[in-house]
């Protein structure tokens, strides 16, 4: 039983918690003396530590003998809820401090438990940590697929703090990976959320990685006001993890103005912000900045200092993976290589001294530096040798396991994925023909009281005093548009039912090889024919232009067909639009292009219709968005399109100019 005093206390706790959205290091002292004075119920101490360790963000030591008291307290008294906190409490301190194999066993045991609990925020904020720890350790097939499905468990609860964070993350994943595009949708998605809530570090870091992003694409100014605000609004937080990036950031923005003095600056700052807090791979990252940026600048003393402490930080960040039996040679190789450079430049600085002496003297240094230079290169070639067998060893043996892994990995997410469609391709089927029915009904019906109205209009009309006939067939011709419009929104309600359907079977087969070139263009007829059995007068000219070293891909034709299929009816309903506004003056033409790239395949859908204006871009691959005039479109296309080809690995790219053109482009990745 809680005191009074007791209940005082907590309530005080709880309103503290939920008015502070984000992590305060002030909150963490506070909390700490409140801690230590008087002694507290169970309840109060596991709230206590819970957010003690949340706030703590100078000390991480501190933070995590917090979190380690929370689950051992949460083990005594078998509160699962608290232990799961616990859990990822200490995975978030372990992280920190560059432990990511002890933070990822931790995240799965929270995750585990919010699956149990079922605590669906819980849950997806636990899958989007360990997508954080795949993505520190480059692993980006890993660390998309639990972003997506972070965002995918988030979406069904309330917690939309914590899916704008996993969308920020996703963002970040796909800007390390080059696709900016992307990165961007996902990183003005998570800042809309934030705004929403008025959450003030997330605010700071969507404008941080927004800046990014327009630094990466040289949009400088943009990056430069983006990235100083972001910094300003973290530092209030004292939140020093993302402000080592953002520093980094405005570095390079004036890297590209020319100023690297300035630039200097800013990477200094990030590495002693890194280091006091013991940011483990910021300091990697920010060294090997000020690395390069002082080689570039003639400081080698610098370089070489700073490039030592990268790999050092970089090794102990590495320790996940097994290349880190490798760590302490490759470590020792790559500084010794550097040193053999600084001990050149030296002895060649000593040679220039001891030209002043003797002509002697000079001849005997110089034997002995080409001696010493001669036998260290046969000592380096040697150990380069042995290492470079060990690496490729151990990298093939990784690949081995990788491989294996993967396929084992793919086979149970086939299976898994399959299962789920099959049991709900059936609800969403028994949903369908129970709504069908009505539907039909309405529909029905209303045409057939249609032509019985037509019918009765006359008789009626004839057999009324004439002062009461205009009236009379005012109401007739009223209520036959009422069912007229009935009719339209019964049919519009089926359309919906039945994209709805088509949405919950996407992705329910299994990949083949399939020929893409024959896969395209067989959707592409099949979509001219659909189009003149609805309207005979609709003509339009349509060219392929197939690139004939594709060959087959892996993919699952039926929902890649479902794609083509979506973009199809899009592109000959935009030039049938252009056709009836322009008329005789316009041409119809829709052109279909594959592409064979580096690493991908590329499907082009082009028409020059009036394409898609600027401010919807960002809205078209929502669910139940579109741009059709009612009646006509579901809104469900694009965006079973749009999670048809993630599902298989690629990216749907919009390239329009309002008034003359639209191209979806599809990249679908090629397994090798």
């Amino acid at each position: 039983m809680i005191s009074c005093q007791s209940a005082f206390f907590l309530a005080f706790l709880c309103l503290m918690t939920s008015c502070a959205f984000a992590q305060e290091q002030a909150v963490a002292d506070s909390l700490e003396r409140v801690y230590f004075e008087k002694p507290h119920s169970d309840l109060e101490k596991l709230k206590l530590l819970n957010n003690l360790s949340f706030h703590e963000m100078k000390d991480l030591r501190k933070g995590l003998k917090y979190a380690d008291e929370l689950i051992r307290l949460s083990q005594l008294l078998k509160n699962d809820s608290y232990l799961r906190a616990g859990y990822f409490l200490k995975g978030n301190k372990e992280r920190s401090l560059g432990r990511l194999d002890h933070a990822l066993n931790l995240y799965f045991k929270s995750a585990e438990i919010a699956r149990r609990l079922k605590q669906p925020s819980a849950e997806g904020e636990a899958y989007g940590a360990i997508a954080d720890v795949y993505s520190i350790a480059k692993n980006h097939k890993n660390s998309v697929e639990y972003y997506l499905k972070a965002i995918q468990v988030l979406r069904k609860s309330t917690d939309s703090i914590s899916l704008a964070s996993v969308l920020s993350n996703t963002g970040d994943e796909y800007f390390n990976a080059g696709a900016y595009d992307s990165a961007l949708v996902y990183f003005n998605q998570a800042k809309r959320i934030f705004d929403q809530v008025n959450y003030l570090t997330g605010k700071g870091y969507s404008l941080g990685n927004i800046g990014m992003v327009y630094a990466q694409t040289g949009k400088i100014s943009k990056a430069e006001r983006n990235i100083n605000e972001a910094i300003r609004i973290l530092e209030k937080t004292q939140d020093y993890y993302p402000i080592c990036d953002y520093l980094l950031g405005m570095a390079e923005v004036y890297v590209s103005k020319g100023n690297k003095q300035v630039a200097r600056a800013y990477i200094l700052k990030s590495v002693n912000l890194a280091e006091k807090y013991r940011l483990t791979e910021q300091v990697s990252k920010a060294s090997l900045k000020m690395s390069v940026l002082s080689e570039q600048m003639g400081d080698t003393g610098s370089a070489f200092a700073y490039y030592k402490k990268h790999i050092a930080s970089r090794d102990r960040l590495n320790n996940i993976s097994s290349v880190q039996k490798m760590g302490d040679l490759r470590t020792n190789f790559e500084v010794s290589q550097k040193q053999a450079e600084v001990n050149m430049l030296t002895q060649q600085k000593r040679n220039q001294k001891y030209l002043t002496i003797s002509l002697g003297v000079i001849l005997g240094l110089t034997v002995l530096v080409i001696g010493v230079l001669i036998k260290n290169n046969q000592l380096r070639k040697r150990a380069y040798t042995s290492l470079n067998a060990q690496k490729i060893e151990t990298e093939t043996q990784k690949a081995k396991a990788e491989a294996a892994l993967r396929d084992l990995q793919v086979t149970q997410k086939q299976l898994i994925h399959s299962a789920k469609m099959a049991s709900l391709g059936e609800l969403s089927a028994g949903i369908a023909h129970e709504i069908q029915n009505p539907l039909n009904f309405v529909n029905n019906f209303s045409e057939l009281n249609v032509e019985l109205l037509n019918d009765l209009k006359d008789e009626l009309i004839r057999q009324l005093e004439p002062s009461a006939q205009v009236e009379a067939g005012i109401i007739l011709n009223d209520l036959a548009n009422n069912l007229r419009r009935i009719t339209d929104h019964g049919k519009r309600a089926d359309a919906i039912v039945k994209g709805m359907l088509q949405h919950s079977r996407a992705g329910g087969g299994r990949k083949q090889a399939t020929d893409i070139n024959a896969l395209a263009n067989e959707y592409l007829v099949l979509t001219y024919q659909g189009m003149k059995l609805k309207d005979k007068n609709f003509t339009a000219r349509y060219l392929t232009n197939f690139d004939q070293n594709i060959g087959k891909l892996d993919v699952n034709p039926q929902d890649l067909g479902s794609v083509l299929l979506n973009l199809y009816n899009n592109a000959f309903f935009a030039v049938k639009e252009k056709k009836e506004r322009l008329g005789g003056s316009f041409e119809p033409l829709v052109v279909v292009t594959t592409r064979k790239r580096p690493g991908q395949v590329e499907i082009s859908i082009k028409d020059n219709g009036f394409g898609i204006p600027q401010e919807l871009h960002e809205k078209i691959f929502q669910p139940f968005f579109t741009t059709k005039p009612p009646g006509q479109g579901t809104g469900l296309g694009l965006s079973l399109s749009y999670d048809i080809i993630m599902v298989h690995g690629g990216e749907i790219k919009l390239n329009t100019q309002q008034g003359e053109f639209a191209e979806f482009i599809i990249q679908l990745p090629v397994e090798t």
